[in-house]
């Protein structure tokens, strides 16, 4: 009973502070400052894009290496840019087994992974959720070693998330000496 008379007193309140998110004109707006209030009083369960058979509806990936123009002479590494925008209505909980949240591999004109970026990270063992509302994003970015990397040969930059292996991206660089 004292949830429902807390609901009672808090819903008009929600009602009368809707937030809309100012967002791109692209993207979902964000849920209202009601729809937040319901699943804290659990009178609504947010849906989870995991309970959906398809987990890239609504969800975009883009990724970014910098510098574009990748020089042997000049560019020890380079820095791996990987977003996730929730494009769709739903909020998504990503579930990590440890403290890693992307993996980014450098292959080879033949597929072979030249380059691991976690190799040469520490993580620890906390399981972690990541949580991503409507109309928001993640971003992570990664440095990668261009040691293994030649000259005029086709290399393919992969990002992906772990535990996730749907959610991958990749971006073909040549680079130059």
């Amino acid at each position: 009973m004292k949830l429902r008379a807390a609901a009672a007193l808090l819903l008009p309140l929600a009602f009368a502070l809707t937030v809309h998110a100012s967002s791109d004109a692209d993207a979902t707006p964000a849920p209202s400052l009601m729809d937040k209030t319901l699943q804290i009083l659990h009178l609504k369960h947010a849906s989870h894009p995991r309970d959906t058979p398809n987990l890239h509806h609504g969800i975009q990936l883009a990724i970014a290496v910098d510098p574009e123009s990748i020089d042997l002479s000049q560019n020890r590494e380079v820095q791996v840019t990987i977003s996730l925008y929730n494009r769709s209505k739903q909020f998504l909980d990503l579930d990590f087994p440890t403290s890693q949240r992307i993996e980014v591999l450098v292959r080879d004109g033949s597929g072979k992974v030249v380059n691991t970026w976690s190799e040469d990270q520490s993580f620890t063992n906390d399981p972690a959720t990541v949580n991503v509302n409507p109309g928001e994003r993640l971003q992570y970015v990664a440095s990668v070693a261009t040691r293994e990397m030649n000259a005029g040969q086709r290399y393919t930059i992969e990002a992906s998330f772990p535990n996730y292996p749907d959610l991958k991206i990749q971006q073909q660089v040549i680079p130059r000496k």
